[in-house]
């Protein structure tokens, strides 16, 4: 259930970004997400619902960058091709990866 939770955080936190960038004007707004630990279970091509996986492509449509954590993709043994589409993966972890978004301009949020 836990899990769940912070899945549907997530996708409200892109949500209200998005709005935040419809608000300041189409282009003015980077998203990137960036799954790791247990979180990324939910991403699991063969475990996620087809309404995650749907929202998950038009994500990607809509330029969001998905990144893995490789540590937890390591430990979860696992490869991009078992997550959805999409998705690159954060080699160095995701909170690396987190740490360089932050110094490139971007805030973190999180859900």
């Amino acid at each position: 259930m836990h899990r769940r939770s912070i899945l549907w955080g997530t996708l409200s936190a892109i949500g209200a970004a998005f709005t935040v960038s419809r608000v300041g004007g189409s282009g003015n707004v980077t998203i990137a997400l960036v799954v790791h630990g247990q979180a990324l279970k939910a991403f699991h091509s063969a475990a996620a619902n087809p309404d995650l996986s749907k929202q998950v492509g038009q994500f990607t449509k809509d330029g969001i960058e998905l990144a893995a954590c490789g540590n937890t993709m390591k430990s979860q043994n696992i490869t991009l091709a078992d997550l959805l589409p999409g998705f690159v993966a954060a080699e160095r972890g995701g909170v690396v990866r987190l740490a360089e978004l932050q110094t490139q301009g971007y805030l973190y949020l999180r859900p």
